[in-house]
């Protein structure tokens, strides 16, 4: 068994690697909690349109995920296999939220919708060059079990702190500053993206004495490389659990800006003490469940996290307009502890998953391993806005109107489908899904 102590990394490193999940929370919580409001709301195109750009975008995130995993698995760099790619991916990233939030609205709507689809695919081609090389790097920074947890627990305050800013504070600032404006966006996004860029920059250049390790010796192809890891049953089962619950979650993401406007009656200034509830019960939450995972093992704290989320799914059924504070407090403080356990132990038995493949067959292919895992996330935040977006044209929402002016009851149903009900289902296959999973710390520790 690996001493711990002996394979601990330095505390600088850990958070230095960490603060790049900053950025990236930025990206991606901004896209996905603000983009699908803004296109209907401001730039005025129709609901489903809006959802099917997402989801063809995100669905070319395949592509590119996969390239830039097998890329990196690859590439012989002093600087290491995936720091290269962070450098590049940070000034992709940024300019695309830039590029996106600042869009013109132009005569026709198939004219302003082109310019958002550019923006987008330049946001799905800057994810996969910085995220796919950035998630793989624990795999190669560390051999110990309980240190994965560690690395990832340190990740999961930067990621908190990001989705707080971009999807409260970003929220509230565009109520101050007029949601309905479009100038309130360009000054949003041209602000959000330069915190983003320093954000990625910063863990490219304090991750420069992080270990990395290098190819095995047999070249595989890229397609056998892939065949290979959809052979492996624990990553399989792994996959199944991430799919249904992001799918959850990016339905929830892509409704709930309406929910509130529209079935809560509320300002978008709610998601401030919402996003501060859910931020404090993470940083709380993440070592109590790192601790748990040691003596309990982390499938059941995985399963402890996933039966919260359900929890807090469900409990929006009883949520009704000028709903309390206290009781958004008390869901953000719920969802905090379901979101760290979803992240942070899902990212941990992915590198344990990554290291029991490199030990059996001696090829590193954390890249390739990280690609899959990355392109499920934006599969399902492609299926979330087109499922909203379906379910709102299809209740017949206006999106003429300003989009906090009340609209017919048949898109409150559907907004309480798409926030509640169904993620809440999802989330009840996804544990049973997870209940199989079956790879253990002495299964890892005796491969060594």
């Amino acid at each position: 068994m690996t001493d711990a102590r002996i394979d601990a990394l330095p505390i600088r490193l850990k958070i230095g690697w960490a603060s790049g999940a900053f950025g990236i929370a930025l990206l991606f919580n901004g896209i996905g909690a603000l983009v699908f409001f803004y296109m209907i709301g401001i730039l005025k195109i129709e609901p489903a349109l809006a959802g099917s750009l997402i989801f063809v975008v995100k669905l070319l995130g395949a592509f590119t995920d996969a390239s830039a995993g097998a890329w990196s698995d690859r590439i012989q760099s002093p600087r290491g296999r995936r720091r290269p790619f962070l450098f590049w991916g940070a000034f992709i990233c940024a300019a695309s939220f830039a590029m996106i939030f600042t869009a013109p609205v132009f005569t026709h709507m198939w004219a302003t919708a082109a310019y958002v689809f550019a923006g987008l695919c330049l946001f799905s081609l800057g994810y996969s060059v910085y995220n796919v090389p950035y998630l793989a790097m624990p795999a190669e920074m560390t051999d110990s079990y309980h240190e994965r947890s560690s690395i990832h627990s340190y990740r999961m305050i930067f990621v908190t702190l990001g989705g707080f800013v971009a999807a409260s504070l970003a929220p509230a600032a565009l109520e101050e500053l007029g949601k309905t404006q479009r100038s309130s966006y360009a000054i949003m996004g041209a602000t959000v993206a330069a915190l983003m860029l320093i954000a990625l920059l910063a863990a490219y250049y304090s991750t420069s004495s992080a270990r990395f390790t290098k190819q095995g010796t047999a070249k595989l192809a890229i397609g056998k490389d892939f065949a290979e890891i959809f052979r492996n049953r624990h990553f399989m089962r792994l996959i199944g659990v991430k799919f249904m619950q992001l799918t959850a979650i990016q339905c929830t993401q892509a409704s709930m800006l309406f929910f509130f406007v529209q079935s809560l009656q509320l300002k978008l200034t709610v998601m401030v003490p919402l996003g501060l509830a859910m931020s404090v019960s993470t940083i709380i939450s993440a070592p109590l469940l790192v601790k748990f995972s040691k003596v309990y093992g982390k499938r059941a704290a995985y399963f402890v996290a996933s039966t919260i989320y359900v929890i807090y799914c469900f409990s929006w059924l009883l949520a009704a307009p000028h709903e309390p504070i206290w009781a958004i407090v008390l869901r953000g403080l719920i969802v905090g502890v379901a979101a760290t356990g979803n992240v942070l132990l899902a990212m941990s038995m992915l590198t344990d998953i990554i290291n029991f493949d490199a030990r059996q067959t001696g090829q590193r292919r954390e890249g390739s391993y990280t690609a899959v895992y990355t392109f499920v996330e934006k599969l399902t935040g492609a299926m979330g806005p087109l499922l909203v977006g379906t379910m709102l044209s299809l209740a017949g929402f206006n999106n003429k109107l300003p989009p906090d002016v009340p609209q017919s009851g048949d898109v409150t149903s559907a907004l309480l489908l798409t926030t509640a009900i169904l993620p809440g289902v999802l989330g009840l296959v996804a544990m049973l899904i997870l209940s199989g999973y079956r790879l253990r710390q002495e299964d890892i520790e005796e491969t060594a």
